[in-house]
This record gives C-alpha cells, sequence and structure tokens, in this order.
C-alpha cells in the first residue's frame, strides 16, 4: 500500500469514528483532508459498509489532499502547521475589524 493510500485509510478511520461526534461537538479531529472529505462524502458516511465506501473515500481524499483547505470550524488550527494557523487567526482578526465597521 503506497503512503498516500495508507493516509486516505488513516482518514477514513478518523471519519467514520468522529463524524457521528460532530452532531454533539464532541469530534477531535487530527487533519483537515479528513474532516473536509467527510463533508464532501455527507451522510452515507455513517451508512455504507466500508468496502462501498472505500472507493469513493479515496476519490475524494485524493481531491482534498491537493487543495488549500478551510479551517475546520471549532477546531481552526488542526492540521495546520504554525504559520498557516498563525496567518489564518491574522485574516480572521482583519475580516472581524472590517465587518464591525459595516
Amino acid at each position: 500500500m503506497k503512503a498516500d493510500e495508507l493516509d486516505a485509510e488513516v482518514g477514513f478511520r478518523e471519519a467514520r469514528e468522529q463524524w457521528p461526534r460532530r452532531r454533539a461537538g464532541a469530534d477531535r479531529w487530527t487533519s483537515r483532508a479528513a474532516f473536509w472529505t467527510a463533508v464532501r462524502f455527507g451522510p452515507a458516511l455513517e451508512a455504507l459498509a466500508v468496502g462501498e465506501a472505500r472507493e469513493r473515500w479515496a476519490a475524494l481524499w485524493a481531491i482534498a489532499v491537493r487543495e488549500h483547505l478551510a479551517p475546520i470550524p471549532g477546531a481552526p488550527d488542526v492540521g495546520a502547521p504554525p504559520s498557516v494557523a498563525a496567518a489564518e487567526r491574522g485574516l480572521a482578526h482583519m475580516r472581524a475589524i472590517v465587518g464591525s465597521r459595516k
């Protein structure tokens, strides 16, 4: 198994564990790719058998890992290098300042 396939598998297991916890606010993600792939996958993530979901997950995962992913709502620093997390916090602060002047 190649590294990207292994990462997709780890992300899939994390999503299957964390996605149901999201409703209660008890989810703890380690990867933006896992979170946003789960969002794109939708409710079928919980409903489909693992074997049925793997191919679709792998395709969505391949897209997510190539993108600049937005922060996870409620966990903005997850999966971001410190410099990116700091930049995103700065942008959020600037947006708040500009938004308050409207």
